[in-house]
C-alpha cells in the first residue's frame, strides 16, 4: 500500500482533492491503482513497483541539463548542469541563438561552490550546478547549446512576459460586450443548413453598427467530415485545424468559376434539398455534409485541372499552405479519407485503435501506400482545410475593419478524442488509456467523463511543451480573445481508466507554472485576451496563477444566485472577468425558469439519489426566489412578457458589474427555451443540434432584439 502511494505521489496523481461544496475527498488505492495501471505502470509485484519508484525518482537527476526552462524577462536566466562525480567537467561552453538567429556565447568554469545538491543514483553521485547567466534574452522561443571537450547538450529556453494581453494595451479602456453563439446554429436564407463563415461575415457589420465588440463561437476545431454525426465540437478531431463543414462552398474562388458546381446547385432537386437542410429545427448534419461533399468534389476537380496542372498562381498558393501546415494538417487530411472509408467497411474502426494493426501508425508504409492510392480525397481535404483558412482570415479582417475592439472571441476545447488524428499522429503525447472528465458537482451530480485525452506531461516537457504551444498558436490565430475551456486543465485533470465512469477518477498533475507563462507569451504575441473557464471544482492556485498572468475568470450571473452576489457584485464580477448570464453547457434562461433542465436530468436519469433531485429543485426555488426579490420581478407563473421582462432585467444587472467583458446568448434574447447541450449526455439527447428560432438576418432586424443590445451598451458605459 505504502508502494503504491509513492508511486502515485512521483506520477503526479493526487490522492484527495478538496470537492466543489468544500469538504475533502479521498481517491481510494484501489481507483489509484487503475489509473496507475492505465498510465504504463506495472503493479504485478512489489519488486516492480520499486523498480519505478527508482526509476521515476533517478530520471530528473540522470539529465544533464533539461529540455526546457521557462524563465521571465527580466529575471536572472539559471540553467541548472547535473554531472556524475567520477567523469563531472569543470570547463563548459555555451551559446545562445534567438528566434531571430541573433547569437550569444561564453563560458563558464565551474567550482566547489558551485554545487547546490548531491543525490546517489544507480549510476554514481550526481553532482547539480545552477549556472546563471548573465545575459538579457527578448521574448520567445531560443535554442541553448552547452558544450564540453567531447559533447554537446541542447535546450529550450522559452522566455516569457509577466502576463496576459490586455485590451487597454491597445489603448481599448472601455468594458466591451458581444454576442455567444452557436455558428452551426445560425440560420439564414443562403446557409445550406448549418451556419457557416459567409453568416459569420454577414452579421458583422449590423452588430458593429449596434457596440458589439466582439462575436463569442464554440469551438471551430476540425471533425470528421465522413462520420458527420459525430458533431460535438468539444470532441474534436484536431484542435490545430478547422471545421470544414464551416466553408460557404458557392462563396470559393472556384465556385465562381466552376460552371459544373454552379449548374447543379442551381438545379431543382438540389435547391429543393436546402430548402429542408434549412427548415429542419434540429442540424441534419448527415444530410449537410453529403451535399456539401457533392459540391466539393466539383469545386475540387476543378481546381485540380484549372490550377494545379497548371501550376497557376492559386496553385502556388495552396502548396505554400500545405508545407507550411506541416505534419499534422498532412496527417489530418489522410485520417479523415482513411477512417472514412474503414468506417464504410465496419462501424468498429471509427476508432484509429480498431484501424488494421499497419494503418495504426501514420508513418508507415501501409499509410504511405493508401495515401498515394487517394491522393484526390486527400487533396480534397486539404483544399478544404485551405478555403476554411482563407474564410475565416476574411472574418477577422472584416472585425477589424468594423472597429471591433476583440473580433472574434474563440473557444479551445480541453481535449482531443481518443479516435482523433491529433491522437493518431502523436500518441505519446497523451495518456491513452485515461479519459478526462470531471468529479460530481452541483451541474452534474454524477461526475462527467468526456472520453477526451489528456496529455502526458512528462512527454510535453520533453518536447519543450511544443504540442501545447502549437495549440494556443492554431487557436489564436483569428482571435481577438481565446476563452480556455475548463482552464483548470493547466494544473489538473480529473482522470478516469477508459470504459469506467467518472467516479473512478483522480487528479493527475500539470505543470501549470510553466504552461501559463507560455500562454501569457502567445497571448501578447497575438494581442489577444485569454478567459478561463473556472467553473465547477476550481482550487486555490488556479485562482491565484490566473490573477497572477491576468486571465480573465469566466463568471455566469445564473450560477450566483447567493446573497452575497447581490451584495457584493464588484467582487462576483471583478474587472479581470468576462461576465455572462448564461453558457452553452445550461440551460437558457427561460429554461432555468421553467425547470426544463431539471426535468430532462430526471428523465435522462442523471442524478445519483431521489434526495439530490429534490435537493436541487429546493435549490432552483430558492434561487428564483431571490432573483425576483432582487430584480424586483413578479414569482408568480410566467407569461411571454414576463420572461422578457426577466432577461432584461438579468442582462442588465450583468452588464452593469465591473467585469470587462459581457457575453449575451442569443437564444435568451428569442426567449429559446431548450438547451443546447446537456452535460453528462451524448446519446441520452440531441446536443449541438438544436438551431436558432429565426434567420440571423431577421434576428438582427427585430425591435426587441435591437432595443435590449442598445440597453446593454447604455448598461456598459
Amino acid at each position: 500500500m505504502e508502494l503504491i502511494k509513492q508511486l502515485a505521489t512521483l506520477a503526479g496523481l493526487q490522492d484527495s482533492y478538496v470537492h466543489a461544496q468544500g469538504h475533502t475527498e479521498v481517491i481510494s488505492l484501489d481507483k489509484q491503482q487503475a489509473i496507475l495501471q492505465a498510465m504504463g505502470f506495472d503493479l504485478s509485484s512489489e519488486p516492480a513497483i520499486q523498480q519505478q519508484i527508482n526509476q521515476l525518482n533517478e530520471q530528473p537527476w540522470l539529465e544533464v541539463i533539461a529540455p526546457v526552462t521557462v524563465c521571465q524577462q527580466g529575471q536572472t536566466l539559471r540553467i541548472r548542469l547535473q554531472q556524475l562525480q567520477h567523469n563531472a567537467l569543470s570547463d563548459w561552453q555555451w551559446q545562445i541563438t534567438t528566434e531571430e538567429q541573433q547569437q550569444f556565447s561564453g563560458q563558464l568554469t565551474l567550482s566547489a561552490s558551485d554545487i547546490c545538491a548531491r543525490q546517489l543514483t544507480s549510476q554514481g553521485e550526481v553532482l547539480a550546478a545552477e549556472l546563471s547567466l548573465d545575459i538579457s534574452l527578448p521574448l520567445g522561443y531560443h535554442q541553448l547549446r552547452l558544450s564540453n571537450a567531447s559533447a554537446h547538450y541542447h535546450q529550450q529556453l522559452i522566455i516569457t512576459p509577466q502576463r496576459c494581453f490586455q485590451l487597454h494595451d491597445k489603448a481599448v479602456l472601455h468594458k466591451t460586450f458581444g454576442p455567444a453563439l452557436q455558428l452551426y446554429a445560425v440560420r439564414s436564407e443562403r446557409n445550406w443548413g448549418l451556419g457557416d463563415f459567409i453568416d459569420l461575415q454577414q452579421m458583422i457589420m449590423p452588430l458593429a453598427a449596434q457596440g458589439v465588440d466582439f462575436i463569442g463561437l464554440n469551438p471551430l476545431h476540425a471533425l470528421y467530415p465522413e462520420l458527420p454525426q459525430d458533431c460535438s465540437p468539444y470532441s474534436p478531431n484536431s484542435r490545430l485545424w478547422l471545421n470544414t463543414q464551416y466553408v460557404a462552398l458557392e462563396h470559393t474562388a472556384d465556385y465562381a468559376e466552376c460552371a459544373a458546381a454552379q449548374t447543379e446547385v442551381s438545379s431543382a432537386a438540389f435547391q429543393q434539398r436546402l430548402t429542408e437542410l434549412r427548415a429542419s429545427s434540429d442540424v441534419d448534419y448527415p444530410g449537410v455534409a453529403a451535399v456539401k461533399k457533392h459540391i466539393a468534389t466539383l469545386l475540387f476537380q476543378h481546381f485540380k485541372q484549372q490550377h494545379l496542372a497548371k501550376n497557376t498562381a492559386r496553385a502556388q498558393q495552396f502548396h505554400t499552405f500545405v508545407e507550411q501546415g506541416g505534419l499534422s494538417l498532412t496527417q489530418l487530411a489522410i485520417h479523415q479519407v482513411l477512417q472514412g472509408k474503414l468506417f464504410a467497411q465496419d462501424w468498429g474502426m471509427a476508432a484509429w485503435q480498431n484501424f488494421p494493426e499497419q494503418l495504426r501508425k501514420p508513418d508507415s508504409a501501409a499509410v504511405a501506400e493508401f495515401a498515394a492510392a487517394h491522393r484526390d480525397e486527400v487533396e480534397q481535404q486539404l483544399y478544404l482545410q485551405w478555403q476554411a483558412q482563407l474564410q475565416l482570415a476574411d472574418v477577422k479582417r472584416l472585425c477589424q475593419q468594423a472597429g471591433m475592439a476583440i473580433g472574434l472571441y474563440c473557444d479551445v476545447a480541453v481535449g482531443t478524442s481518443r479516435s482523433s488524428a491529433e491522437s493518431w499522429g502523436a500518441p505519446e503525447d497523451y495518456y491513452m488509456d485515461l479519459s478526462v472528465g470531471a468529479p460530481a458537482d452541483i451541474m452534474a451530480p454524477k461526475g462527467q467523463n468526456w472520453g477526451l485525452l489528456a496529455f502526458n506531461p512528462k512527454t510535453l516537457r520533453q518536447k519543450a511543451y511544443k504540442p501545447f504551444i502549437e495549440l494556443i498558436q492554431a487557436n489564436m490565430r483569428y482571435a481577438g480573445a481565446l476563452r480556455l475551456d475548463h482552464v483548470m486543465a493547466l494544473l489538473r485533470l480529473w482522470c478516469c481508466p477508459i470504459g469506467s465512469d467518472a467516479t473512478a477518477g483522480a487528479y493527475l498533475r500539470f505543470p501549470a507554472a510553466d504552461l501559463f507563462a507560455i500562454l501569457a507569451l502567445e497571448s501578447q504575441r497575438n494581442s489577444c485576451v485569454v478567459i478561463g473557464e473556472d467553473l465547477g471544482t476550481v482550487p486555490v492556485e488556479i485562482s491565484h496563477l490566473m490573477a497572477q498572468y491576468q486571465v480573465l475568470s469566466y463568471r455566469v450571473f445564473m450560477l450566483e444566485q447567493k446573497a452575497g452576489s447581490y451584495d457584493h457584485a464588484a467582487q462576483t464580477y471583478p474587472e479581470l472577468a468576462l461576465a455572462t448570464v448564461t453558457t452553452h453547457d445550461m440551460p437558457t434562461l427561460v429554461g432555468y425558469w421553467q425547470e426544463h433542465d431539471l426535468a430532462l436530468r430526471h428523465q435522462l436519469d442523471l442524478f445519483p439519489s431521489p434526495q439530490v433531485a429534490d435537493s436541487l429543485y429546493q435549490l432552483r426555488a430558492d434561487e428564483k426566489r431571490l432573483m425576483c426579490a432582487r430584480l424586483q420581478l413578479p414569482d408568480t407563473d410566467y407569461s411571454q412578457a414576463d420572461y422578457a421582462k426577466l432577461i432584461r432585467a438579468s442582462h442588465l444587472f450583468t452588464a452593469r458589474q465591473p467585469a470587462k467583458l459581457l457575453a449575451f446568448q442569443l437564444e435568451d434574447l428569442l426567449l429559446m427555451a431548450t438547451p443546447v447541450n446537456i452535460p453528462g449526455t451524448s446519446t441520452e439527447y440531441p446536443n449541438w443540434r438544436r438551431k436558432l428560432v429565426e434567420n440571423i438576418d431577421q434576428i438582427l432586424q427585430r425591435d426587441d432584439v435591437l432595443q435590449l443590445i442598445a440597453e446593454i451598451k447604455a448598461a456598459r458605459q
